[in-house]
């Protein structure tokens, strides 16, 4: 039934047509052929058939073929880690540690991780310091050069910041899929403060991370101000 409605006005356009071929007018003959050409050209548009189901969803998956071309070109480089830090004066307290697992929890990389807990072996005595690191990383299996390479003395007070280049420890580029970056802080003996940010590689667009915070002893307020304002920020370049 719509196909008849179609037609009436492509046979009112060949109507038009015969009718300017019969009908005298003023016009010179380039514009008539102009006009009749122009006509012409309409109803070709109108006797066109319409997209087929399959043609429109090439159509639509052409479409978001391009939106994820665009998302990849805007992929991200690296993600900063950077946050105030304040000096506590009392002990089994100021451990820090910042780094990388993939979405089964295996160690990417550790970034930064203070000397006492690493390198001077402090977690053997001292359980409770930077215990998810150390769940993590495994240092009881890391050599004295693999521990070196990856600790520092405990920073002073004020901001600091660390970066993941998308490296793994051994400097290879880590393939796609969802990775975990991680500030830990242990603030005073068995109470410890978690940062995590999530990045999905391709997908993460540059900007601030959502960050999710956790405490092993929430109602323990001693040294809550040794870590602040925390953000995690991914940039589109290096």
């Amino acid at each position: 039934m719509r196909r008849k409605f179609k037609l009436f006005p492509i046979i009112l356009l060949l109507i038009l047509i015969t009718g300017c071929s019969s009908t005298e007018t003023n016009l010179p003959d380039s514009s008539e052929a102009t006009m009749n050409q122009q006509v012409m050209q309409e109803v070709e548009k109108l006797s066109e058939e319409p997209k087929t189901e399959d043609e429109a969803e090439e159509a639509a998956s052409e479409t978001v073929d391009a939106a994820q071309q665009d998302e990849a070109d805007a992929d991200i480089k690296k993600v900063e880690v950077s946050f105030d830090y304040t000096r506590m004066s009392t002990h089994a307290s100021n451990q820090i540690a910042v780094w990388v697992e993939d979405e089964s929890g295996r160690l990417i990389k550790t970034i930064y991780v203070s000397d006492f807990t690493a390198a001077r072996r402090g977690y053997e005595n001292r359980e409770d310091a930077l215990n998810h690191w150390v769940l993590a990383a495994h240092p009881a299996v890391l050599s004295d050069e693999e521990i070196d390479a990856i600790s520092s003395a405990t920073p002073q007070a004020g901001s600091q910041s660390f970066e993941w280049n998308l490296n793994d420890e051994v400097g290879n580029r880590v393939p796609d899929g969802r990775y975990f970056i991680k500030l830990e802080g242990t603030l005073y003996w068995s109470s410890n403060v978690l940062y995590m940010g999530e990045i999905v590689l391709p997908g993460t667009v540059p900007g601030e991370l959502d960050i999710q915070i956790g405490r092993s002893e929430p109602e323990n307020t001693e040294n809550v101000n040794m870590i602040q304002n925390v953000r995690m920020t991914a940039y589109d370049r290096d």
